[in-house]
């Protein structure tokens, strides 16, 4: 009952935050987890599946209108003190997923794709358990292309 509660909350909040006034513009996502390193495991597997699924059902050269222009996970340890890493860490790993398409509609075509994702549920479970930030919906500010 719990995950079925969790998953009407997200998708519900996902249609009406994308489409409510002013947020039709949205093209970016992304969040940052904190997470134990008793779970690191857990979650780097399912980040991993979350890439796979990424690979399967989208892309980063096809049509304009839906193209994923970036995808990104980052991982560090959170660190006691980040100007004297002598200090030591906190025993917790940061991790940092972003994703940015090149219209909304990408963006709209991403939540459609992620709602039938086996891994949904799962997903949205370590965001609500883990996320320490969020910029859901978001729009890219900057970005540099090689």
């Amino acid at each position: 009952m719990k995950r079925f509660f969790v998953f009407i909350c997200f998708y519900f909040f996902s249609a009406f935050t994308i489409f409510a006034g002013g947020h039709d513009n949205a093209n970016a996502f992304g969040f940052a987890l904190k997470v134990p390193m008793s779970e690191v495991e857990n979650i780097e597997k399912l980040l991993n599946d979350h890439y796979e699924f990424m690979k399967k059902t989208h892309s980063v050269t096809g049509e304009k209108e839906i193209r994923l222009n970036a995808y990104t996970v980052l991982k560090g340890p959170e660190m006691v003190d980040p100007t004297n890493p002598e200090k030591g860490t906190t025993g917790n790993m940061f991790y940092i997923l972003t994703e940015h398409y090149e219209t909304p509609k990408g963006f709209q075509n991403h939540l459609a794709a992620g709602s039938k994702w086996e891994g949904f549920q799962q997903f949205n479970e370590m965001l609500l358990k883990y996320r320490v930030a969020m910029t859901f919906p978001g729009t890219l500010v900057s970005q540099m292309n090689r």
